[in-house]
């Protein structure tokens, strides 16, 4: 074979092993020994083979090797690559990792349990299969365990590893290694996929009652798997000043002054291997000015590094990854002063290639706002001809991330004691046709700019209820850019919203067709399917909202199935099962995962609207006036258009007037009052009927 290439560098290699499974065969020539037939070896397999199941006896064999056996390096002599036998072993209680290994491996087959020593080179994570097989690359030994015909990696040198075995962490993940057993042929490498653990999560919730004042943060940090082993040990040995301290400390660069309130809460889950750190902290600056807004920092502290960038835009080498394997989550969650009032629905980005994925979800309703964060890295490395592609990715992923909640002093409410949510939101509307007429009027902007400023200001016109007025907006916008999809969006909604049902759905085809709106492809399939609902063309909606749904991200897509079941509804047709399914899985969430459940038939209106009693101020405003709808769309269904007309009208009523639900509703109950009766049918058996 060619000689390695590592780095650019070629190196010239000798070896007396003509294959892997030669040194496989020597290796087992070393690692066999006969289980001794009494004594403590016995005493211990009879109390293990007491334990209920296969996986606990064999988290209880691991046990007892890591924590009665001290691990002592020996390497001299023939101790440097052939195992002491298990009774020398236990007699003494010391032994190198080879040592330990053994010993577990003739546990484990006492025990029943097949299994196996692993020899491998502690952080390789490539390059033996460009080398000639040899010993020489390794320098750790540890046991693959087969329970229940799922494959174990266990490292009878740790220390901390207690409870479920589907829970131990995996100090080697995606390390290369060598089974030692007579069948081997290859080097294998130790999986590196947490699977749905998430290992290291921080959640933080911060309050601020007044801008200007002293803010308050609830941080939790928690550690599951290899990190929660690790931290364990780490706090057996450290002093409550020194746990302390770091607690303390550990906002001090993000919050300058902030402090400690209270001690520190520190759980220990062994069973579950999880363990928390939780801290109540004052903060003195949590919001800062800056010009016009008001500004909260967060740092997603436990994702520093994980993914790093390269100073050259091209690369020759692999670049690192830092965090193989890594699986963490960070969630910050600002509940502002009163006087702020925003409303963005959930949305969601996400990065995925084939070295990491990574999901940013955002959600601002009233006062409220989140940013959650899910990162899971999939290779140790980036080729260099992957690079540039990873590199954009990796900026889309920190653009999507950012750093700051910012609310515009502007928008918000200063008399919220009084005004409701439809005022503050009649005077945000204003403000903003206010602004986008001076910056019209200033002659500066030209071509698509100025088309944008015709559209943002028709759109706060439409709101309004000013629909002539928005009409002539976003006619000039087109005619300033009429091969904009953002454009042909922004007229088809207030096409909408004046009623023009085909003339939206027109243009939403137009736009459609030129990628899509501002908001994304899917958005404007879902509009465009709300505008065919309306305009009698039942089967094409259904399309549409099948289509969005397949397009949209999970948080956009909970409301396209809504809508796409709802329309099954008109036409007498049960969902289809599998969206029922997926129905089924959100009902747990908030809304509008609790909506989509209601709908699918899997709760009742009444539970959903429960579900919504935590939410206080204009949050829960915006949330109500959705859930009143879509309870309206599910009595429809049901055939009863009497509690039908009243969900609407409650819809109607609290006036989120930027919501297309407030104009739906509008539709929905001069379509009732037209219908003069209430009428009654069949209901299938999902909910859905036939009229």
């Amino acid at each position: 074979m060619a000689p390695p290439d590592f780095f650019g560098l070629r190196f010239v290699q000798f070896s007396e092993f003509a294959s892997w499974t030669d040194v496989a065969g020597w290796a087992s020539n070393l690692f066999e020994a006969t289980a001794p037939k009494d004594g403590e070896f016995q005493d211990v397999v009879k109390r293990i083979k007491a334990l209920p199941s296969e996986s606990a006896r064999a988290m209880a064999a691991l046990e007892f090797v890591q924590s009665q056996v001290r691990y002592f390096s020996v390497a001299l002599g023939e101790s440097s690559h052939r195992p002491t036998l298990p009774d020398e072993v236990l007699r003494r209680r010391y032994g190198d990792c080879k040592d330990k290994s053994l010993l577990l491996v003739t546990l484990l087959h006492e025990l029943g349990i097949k299994s196996r020593p692993v020899l491998l080179q502690i952080g390789r994570h490539g390059g033996l299969e460009k080398t000639l097989p040899s010993p020489q690359f390794f320098d750790h030994a540890i046991v693959e365990a087969t329970i229940g015909g799922k494959t174990y990696f266990l490292d009878s040198t740790r220390l901390g590893q207690h409870g479920e075995l589907d829970r131990a962490g995996q100090a080697h993940g995606g390390v290369q290694v060598l089974v030692v057993a007579r069948e081997t042929d290859s080097v294998s490498r130790v999986p590196a996929d947490t699977g749905d653990i998430v290992g290291d999560e921080i959640i933080e919730r911060a309050t601020l009652a007044k801008f200007g004042e002293e803010g308050q943060l609830d941080v939790r940090r928690v550690w599951r798997g290899l990190g929660a082993e690790q931290l364990r040990v780490v706090l057996e040995r450290a002093t409550h000043e020194q746990v302390t301290r770091f607690v303390r400390d550990a906002l001090e660069r993000r919050y300058p002054g902030a402090t400690l309130a209270g001690e520190p809460a520190v759980q220990n889950d062994t069973l579950k291997n999880e363990l928390s750190i939780s801290a109540h902290y004052k903060v003195p600056k949590l919001a800062t000015e800056a010009e016009a807004s008001w500004v909260v920092g967060y740092a997603v502290d436990n994702m520093q590094n994980v993914l790093i960038a390269s100073q050259s835009a091209s690369r020759t080498t692999p670049l690192r990854i830092p965090g193989f394997p890594y699986h963490g989550k960070y969630s910050f969650e600002m509940s502002f002063p009163e006087q702020v009032s925003i409303s963005i629905d959930p949305r969601e980005h996400t990065v995925a290639n084939k070295y990491f994925n990574a999901t940013v979800t955002e959600y601002f309703r009233g006062r409220n706002a989140r940013k959650t964060v899910e990162l899971k890295t999939l290779q140790p490395s980036v080729e260099p001809a992957d690079y540039p592609s990873y590199a954009e990715d990796l900026r889309s992923l920190n653009k999507a991330i950012g750093n700051a909640f910012a609310v515009n002093k502007a928008m918000f409410n200063n008399d919220a004691a009084k005004a409701d949510i439809t005022h503050h939101l009649q005077q945000q509307h204003e403000e903003t046709i206010k602004k986008t007429t001076e910056i019209i009027d200033g002659g500066k902007l030209s071509g698509s700019d100025l088309a944008n400023g015709y559209c943002l200001r028709g759109h706060a016109r439409a709101n309004l209820d000013r629909v002539d007025e928005a009409l002539q907006d976003v006619n000039t916008a087109v005619r300033l850019a009429p091969s904009s999809g953002n454009i042909l969006a922004c007229r088809a909604s207030v096409y909408f919203r004046a009623g023009q049902f085909d003339k939206s759905v027109t243009d939403y085809s137009n736009a459609i067709a030129l990628g899509g709106g501002a908001d994304g492809l899917d958005i404007s399939f879902r509009w465009r399917g709300v505008a065919r609902v309306y305009a009698g063309h039942m089967q094409e909606a259904i399309e549409d909202f099948a289509k969005a749904s397949e397009l949209g991200d999970r948080e956009a897509r909970i409301y396209s199935d809504m809508w796409l079941i709802a329309t099954y509804g008109r036409l007498g047709k049960p969902a289809p099962d599998d969206m029922v399914k997926r129905a089924g899985a959100e009902a747990q969430g908030e809304w509008p995962r609790a909506g989509l459940a209601m709908l699918a038939g899997l709760m009742s209106p009444d539970d959903m609207l429960k579900s919504l009693e935590k939410k206080v101020g204009d949050e829960r405003q915006m949330a109500l006036a959705e859930a009143y709808f879509y309870t309206g769309l599910r009595n429809l269904a049901l055939g009863d258009t009497k509690q039908a007309q009243a969900s609407f009208q409650k819809t109607r009523d609290i006036g989120v007037i930027d919501y297309i639900e407030q104009d739906c509703a509008a539709f929905e109950l001069d379509r009732l009052k037209k219908l003069g009766a209430t009428t009654s049918a069949k209901p299938t058996t999902n909910g859905t009927v036939a009229h």
